[in-house]
Formats: structure tokens, C-alpha cells, sequence
């Protein structure tokens, strides 16, 4: 059979994923207004962090050989759902779906998989079946919520992001000033990026990350773990130490405190240059304080966010989200590989 490629216009109501997967990994570089079909030879199939990659080879209805480098959502976002690359065998022939890129002809991001046994797998949650009744990717744990724990368990736990919980921590109406105006408009979605690759990002655009955290108590500190890019913060609990002849990081320099069952974290001495992953600049005199807070049955981690930074806001801004807690959830290694360049058609 000779392979093909096919364009159809995407329905409206197709999601690829819920809103907070689709900021954090989407990237502006696809139209998803539209969806395209692949049908070729898989020449390389990588079920890794930060994204999943597929390099499919196909032939335009001209005739001419095109090598398609397709990527989809992140292992970490895969791992809690049934799919797997198991029927994914280079050499075999399989069809794909997504959407194009606006950057290059042969790139796409792909949400639907089609196996040579006829097997579809669908990239991420929520995304529809598209050829198949049964497909496999569609079990997940993302919209579980929190089960009720023995309160005494506190914070020191690890906490699940529940992706159809509407409170998402980032937003469009900040007051910014005139200089974060210029800016984030000069910021292309398309060729900038706030974190490349396998680069880390810093705070507080880190706090974004859909993946589990957990807290864990060292006495004089307490560590967050973050699962992507194994990110880990270190909050210093002795009363009197001194953070502000430290050197800038980051991730910040991290000072917290008790009031009551609420973890309250002042963080300064901030290297990282964004707000968000839009582009938004971070003055160097950012300063944000973190309010965490379990709830009494211990279902949920209430997260209030307030930024200070008069370089970038004309006033504080007040962010806010949630984590549930999930029995048997763990932060996972992420183990990043670095993404190759886009092949050229």
C-alpha cells in the first residue's frame, strides 16, 4: 500500500487535552484549527520527557518522500493513562493524526495513533477516539479527586494536580506595567522559548507544572519536590537565617514559616527571567510569598501565590490553585532527553 497523507478540517468541539496540559505543553507552534492524517513507515518511535516523539516516513500526493517529525504529550502526562508504545513497532506501517505545525510542513502534534494491528492509542486525556470504538490511552488517573487521609498527615505528603479543577494558577488581566506591556508583545510565541529543551525552568513559572509534588520535612528545611525536570526547591525553617547575601538562583532563595497548618514561604533573590511561560518578564527584585494550606480531611492543598514585583506589576498579584491527594501517587523521575532538531522536508 502506498502511503498517504489526507487534511481534513478539526471540529470544533475536539480537545486535544483539558486546559492546563494545553498551556504546559501545547506550544503556539501548531494550528489546532485543523487536523491532518500521516499514514507511513514508523522509522522511530521515543515514549520519553519532555514530549513523546515519532519520525514517520510518508509520501505527498505528488509522489515526493516526506520524513515527518511529530511530537505529542510528555511521558509524564502519558504514565497516567493506559497507553503504551507496546504495538508500536519501527518498520511497521501506521496512521496518525494531529495537528500541523505553523513552523514547518513536516511537523505535527499528534493525539491520535493507529498501529498496524489496528490498534489506536489516543495521546492524552480526554482526547477522542478517532478511528476505533475501544482504544487504548483512554483509562487515566488525571480526574480522580481527593480521597479523605488521617488529617494528621498534614502537608509532608504527595499532592496530584485533578486536571478539571477550574482553579488554574495562571491568567490572562495582569496589571502589568508599560515596560512588561512592551515586552510580552515583543515575545513570539513561535520562536522564543522560556525553557528550551531540557533547561530548567526557575520560579514561580516552575509552580505551573501539572506533575505531582510532594513535601518533604528535613527539620531546618523542607524540600518540594517537583516531578518535572526533578525539580527541587529547599525551603530554610530556622528563624534566623539570613537568605539576602545568598546569591540569586532560580529557583529563589526560600525562607518559610508555620501559621498553624498553613506552610507560608517568602522566596527573593529570584535569577529566572519570566512571570509564565507567555513571555511576561520577571524583575530582579521580584519578591512572592506562598500560602500552602491542606484541608482538614486532607482531600486538598489550597495554594495562594502573591507576587511583588514592581518592575513588571503596578500591584501585587494574587494567583491561586489546588492539588488532591491521591493514595499510591508518587513524583516520578522525569528523566528529560534533550528534543533533536526538526527534520527538514
Amino acid at each position: 500500500m502506498k502511503p498517504t497523507v489526507s487534511l481534513g478540517i478539526l471540529i470544533a468541539c475536539w480537545l486535544i487535552a483539558p486546559a492546563r496540559l494545553l498551556g504546559h505543553h501545547s506550544g503556539s507552534e501548531y494550528d489546532r484549527s485543523r487536523v491532518i492524517e500521516v499514514e507511513g513507515k514508523l522509522l522511530e518511535v521515543a515514549w520519553q520527557n519532555p514530549h513523546v516523539h515519532f519520525m514517520v516516513r510518508s509520501t505527498d500526493r505528488g509522489g515526493k518522500v516526506i520524513t515527518w517529525d511529530i511530537e505529542a504529550n510528555s511521558l509524564s502526562i502519558l504514565r497516567r493513562t493506559n497507553a503504551t508504545p507496546d504495538n508500536l513497532k519501527v518498520g511497521d506501517t501506521i496512521k496518525i493524526a494531529g495537528s500541523p505545525s505553523g513552523r514547518a510542513p513536516n511537523r505535527m502534534w499528534a493525539t491520535n495513533v493507529l498501529s498496524a494491528d489496528g490498534r489506536e492509542i489516543v495521546l492524552g486525556p480526554e482526547i477522542k477516539p478517532r478511528w476505533k470504538t475501544s482504544v487504548t490511552g483512554a483509562t487515566t488517573t488525571w480526574f480522580d479527586g481527593g480521597k479523605a487521609s488521617n488529617g494528621s498527615a498534614g502537608i509532608f505528603r504527595v499532592w496530584s494536580t485533578k486536571l478539571d479543577d477550574p482553579a488554574e494558577l495562571w491568567r490572562d488581566d495582569y496589571p502589568l506595567t508599560e515596560a512588561a506591556k512592551k515586552a510580552r508583545a515583543a515575545w513570539n510565541p513561535i520562536t522564543d522559548t522560556v525553557a528550551p529543551g531540557c533547561a530548567p525552568k526557575g520560579l514561580p513559572t516552575i509552580m505551573g507544572q501539572p506533575y505531582p509534588i510532594e513535601f518533604v520535612n528535613k527539620g531546618d528545611t523542607i524540600l518540594l519536590r517537583l516531578e518535572e525536570y526533578d525539580t527541587v526547591r529547599t525551603i530554610n525553617m530556622a528563624p534566623n537565617a539570613n537568605l539576602d547575601a545568598l546569591p540569586a538562583t532560580l529557583l529563589g532563595r526560600s525562607k518559610g514559616r508555620w501559621e498553624n497548618d498553613t506552610l507560608v514561604v517568602t522566596t527573593s533573590r529570584i535569577a529566572w527571567r519570566y512571570i509564565d511561560s507567555s513571555g511576561i518578564p520577571q524583575g530582579n527584585s521580584s519578591m512572592i510569598v506562598e500560602r500552602f494550606t491542606p484541608t482538614r480531611d486532607g482531600t486538598r492543598l489550597d495554594y495562594t501565590m502573591t507576587i511583588t514585583d514592581p518592575q513588571t506589576f503596578t500591584r501585587s498579584v494574587e494567583l491561586k490553585q489546588s492539588w488532591v491527594w491521591r493514595p499510591g501517587e508518587t513524583v516520578k523521575p522525569y528523566n528529560c532527553v534533550a528534543e533533536k532538531k526538526p527534520a527538514q522536508r
